[in-house]
């Protein structure tokens, strides 16, 4: 019968085995006692000489001590739990990695039609929506900001045709830089009017989700940018596990047409 304290597949058991078996062993020699008896030639007295004799066996009694030795008190090496360095290393690589930017895509040109439906809405966001759609082209653009153009998707419209439950908006600019920088410019704009503010990624590259009135979620991609507004129908929970869904569609659209 194994031992409580026997771990599988370690030298620690038969450790705690030969142990044993060196405590028996000392214990009966230590009772042992050799009685030597001679008597004097001269008077006759008998004297008594008694010898103890310590019987020793292996590395556990070769310094006289009973205790067990560090390393069969300690747990074996190849038992322990990782480091937390291993462990840190592990749990910081990201799930998801993203593939090489594409670039030379020019993402005005798709059609709205083409990049989300009425049905991606309702997988990643729990809402049903009227599965119709307008393209907008945003006459006036921010030059100073480096923008070359941008149109808008709506989705969902409303009897006037003039707004959608669903707005996704592309804006190219003169290089990925000023992309980056506008991104940085539209979260701190959320933050200041009181936007809850949240990182994430959409198919592995890095994108920010701001909770306010509804959600919103922009990322750059390349030289141009991708943003997606929800209605505030949607509860806080759902846009921040739905938006980075539903702009992984749109993105994947984008970049295969």
């Amino acid at each position: 019968m194994k031992s409580a304290l026997a771990l599988p597949d370690s030298a620690r058991a038969d450790r705690y085995g030969e142990l044993m078996r060196r405590h028996l062993v000392l214990a009966a020699a230590l009772t042992g006692v050799l009685a030597v008896s001679a008597c004097s030639s001269d008077t006759g007295t008998r004297r008594t000489v008694t010898a103890v004799v310590t019987v020793s066996s292996g590395d556990a009694a070769a310094s006289g001590s009973e205790q067990p030795a560090a390393s069969e008190s300690a747990p074996p090496t190849d038992s322990a739990s990782p480091s937390p360095e291993s462990s840190a290393a592990a749990s910081s690589s990201p799930a998801v990695s993203a593939a090489p930017i594409v670039t030379g895509i020019d993402p005005l040109k798709v059609d709205c039609g083409a990049i989300i439906s009425a049905d991606d809405v309702k997988k990643s966001l729990n809402a049903d929506i009227p599965n119709d759609r307008l393209k907008v082209n945003v006459a006036e653009v921010n030059t100073d900001a480096g923008q070359t153009g941008s149109v808008r998707c709506l989705y969902g419209l409303s009897a006037d045709k003039k707004t959608g439950q669903i707005t996704l908006r592309l804006t190219s600019y003169t290089d990925a830089a000023a992309a980056q920088k506008q991104v940085g410019v539209t979260v701190q704009n959320e933050t200041d009017n009181g936007g809850q503010i949240s990182q994430t990624t959409v198919n592995g590259y890095p994108a920010t989700i701001a909770l306010r009135d509804g959600g919103l979620i922009v990322m750059s991609y390349d030289n141009w940018t991708l943003a997606i507004a929800a209605p505030a129908s949607v509860d806080a929970a759902t846009l921040t596990t739905g938006l980075p869904q539903l702009a992984g569609a749109a993105l994947t659209r984008i970049i295969k047409s």
